[in-house]
C-alpha cells in the first residue's frame, strides 16, 4: 500500500470499520492483568489518584456475620502496601447507593467517604448517611469528621465523588433533604408499599486541609433520584455530570413525585470563580421513564478536554455513548455509540493520549467491556474484560499516557473477585 493508505484512519459508521483519510487511526486495547491485593469476595473497588503518582484502591469487604468492613491500600506502580481498614459496621450495606472511596486532602492526609444505613429511618430501605474520616499517617488511624450536612434529615445522602478545588477538596452526592418517605404497612390483604414525595437534589460540599467543611450548597434542587454522580477537574474548574430529571418550568422541590414520567439526560455543571455554573445538558437524548434507572455519567478531564460516557435506552435501544468537550465542558461534540449490543450500563471513562482520546468501560451481556474512542470520530474494537457478577457496579480507570489503570469486580468460580490490570493501546497500523 502507498503512502496515502499508510495515512488513512478509522471512522466508525453504523458499527463498520471504513478507512479514510481524514479520520484517525484505529486503536486496539490490550488488557494486562496484574496481581490484586482485595480479598475474594470484595465488592465496589474504588480508585483514587495522589499527586505523587500514587494510588489508593478502595473496596467493601463481607464481613463473616453481617456488614461490610470499608479497607483500603496505597500503592505505586503496582507495589501495594499493606492494607488499612477505615470502617468495619454492621451498618454498612451493600446496595446501589454505596460508592464509598479515598482522596487527597490538599496539603496531605487523606479523607475517606462512605455511607451507613440510617437506622433512623427503619421503614426507608434506602436511608443512608453519609460518614467522614481523616487521616494524617497513611491511613493506620482515622479521625472521624462531622456529617457534611447539617439538617439532619433521614433519606438518602448517596452517590458520593470527590474533586480537587484548589486549596480545597469537594464532595458531591445525591441528597434527599425535600422528600419525604410514606410507608403503608399492609392491610385488608394488600402488600406494604413505600411512596417517595418530594425531589432528591445534587449536592456539594468543600473541605479544608484539616478535613474542617467550608461550604455547603445545594447545585441543582431536583434531579433524578438514584444514579451515580462522577466528578473531575478541567481548566476552568471541577467539573460534576449527573443524571438530571427535567421538571416542569416552576416546579417545587416538594412538588416532585418520583413514579413520574419525565425526561432524565445527562447534565453538567462547572464550579468556576466559586459558583457552580447553570447546569447544561450533555446530549439530548430525550429519555423519558418514569423511574429512576440507578446508571449513572463518568467524567474525566485534562486541561480543557472533557470527556463524558453515559447509558440511556432512549429509542428502547440500551447503549453507551461517549462524547468529547475542547472547551472545558461548554460544548461537546456529538457523542459516539460505544456499546456493541443492548448495553446494562455502569460506566467509567478515562482520557488518555494528551486528551485526544478517552477509554471508557460499560457492562454489556453480563460481561465487564473496554474500548479506545478518540474525539475525531474514531473507535476500536471493543475488549471483555471478563463476567461481571449480577447488579456489578461501575469499573473504574485512572488514565496513563497511553493506557490506563483498571478496576473491575469480576465473576470468579462463581464468586466476586477485584481484578486489577493495565489497559494499553495497540494501534492497527495499515500496511
Amino acid at each position: 500500500m502507498g503512502a496515502l493508505t499508510r495515512l488513512a484512519l478509522l471512522t466508525v459508521l453504523g458499527g463498520l470499520a471504513v478507512y479514510c483519510a481524514s479520520c484517525s487511526r484505529p486503536t486496539k486495547l490490550i488488557l494486562e492483568h496484574m496481581s490484586s491485593p482485595v480479598p475474594i469476595g470484595s465488592v465496589v473497588p474504588q480508585l483514587g489518584a495522589g499527586a505523587d503518582g500514587s494510588v489508593v484502591l478502595s473496596w467493601l469487604e463481607p464481613r463473616p456475620d453481617k456488614g461490610y468492613r470499608f479497607r483500603a491500600v496505597s500503592g505505586k506502580d503496582f507495589r501495594w502496601g499493606t492494607p488499612f481498614t477505615i470502617d468495619d459496621s454492621q451498618e454498612i450495606t451493600m446496595f446501589s447507593a454505596n460508592l464509598p472511596g479515598v482522596a487527597e486532602l490538599p496539603g496531605g492526609g487523606i479523607l475517606a467517604y462512605w455511607e451507613r444505613a440510617d437506622r433512623r429511618a427503619a421503614d426507608d430501605p434506602y436511608a443512608t448517611s453519609i460518614h467522614l474520616a481523616r487521616s494524617v499517617d497513611n491511613g493506620r488511624s482515622w479521625i472521624p469528621l462531622p456529617s457534611p450536612y447539617k439538617d439532619d434529615k433521614s433519606g438518602t445522602h448517596s452517590f458520593l465523588s470527590a474533586f480537587s478545588a484548589g486549596s480545597e477538596l469537594g464532595l458531591v452526592w445525591l441528597d434527599a433533604q425535600n422528600q419525604r418517605h410514606i410507608h403503608k404497612s399492609a392491610a385488608n390483604g394488600a402488600a406494604p408499599s413505600d411512596e417517595y414525595l418530594g425531589a432528591v437534589g445534587l449536592r456539594a460540599a468543600t473541605f479544608g486541609s484539616d478535613g474542617a467543611q467550608i461550604g455547603d450548597t445545594f447545585i441543582d434542587p431536583i434531579t433524578c433520584e438514584c444514579c451515580p454522580t462522577s466528578a473531575a477537574v478541567s481548566a476552568k474548574g471541577p467539573v460534576v455530570v449527573y443524571r438530571n430529571r427535567i421538571a416542569p418550568s416552576g416546579a417545587r422541590p416538594q412538588d416532585i413525585r418520583y413514579e413520574t414520567a419525565t425526561v432524565r439526560d445527562i447534565y453538567l455543571t462547572r464550579l468556576e470563580n466559586g459558583h457552580w455554573t447553570d447546569p447544561q445538558r450533555v446530549y439530548a437524548d430525550n429519555w423519558v421513564i418514569n423511574g429512576c434507572p440507578d446508571n449513572g455519567p463518568a467524567v474525566d478531564a485534562s486541561g480543557n478536554d472533557v470527556a463524558v460516557s453515559w447509558w440511556t435506552a432512549a429509542g428502547d435501544q440500551p447503549h453507551v455513548s461517549v462524547a468529547f468537550s475542547k472547551d472545558s465542558g461548554g460544548t461537546f461534540g456529538r457523542p459516539m455509540r460505544i456499546s456493541v449490543k443492548p448495553a446494562e450500563g455502569q460506566v467509567t471513562v478515562a482520557l488518555v493520549d494528551h486528551g485526544r482520546a478517552a477509554i471508557v468501560g460499560w457492562l454489556e451481556e453480563h460481561q465487564t467491556w473496554a474500548r479506545w474512542a478518540d474525539s475525531a470520530g474514531a473507535v476500536g474494537p471493543a475488549i471483555a474484560l471478563g463476567p461481571a457478577p449480577n447488579h456489578a457496579r461501575l469499573p473504574r480507570w485512572i488514565g496513563e499516557e497511553s493506557g490506563a489503570l483498571a478496576v473491575w469486580n469480576e465473576l470468579m468460580g462463581g464468586v466476586r473477585a477485584v481484578r486489577v490490570g493495565r489497559l494499553r493501546r495497540q494501534l492497527d497500523l495499515i500496511r
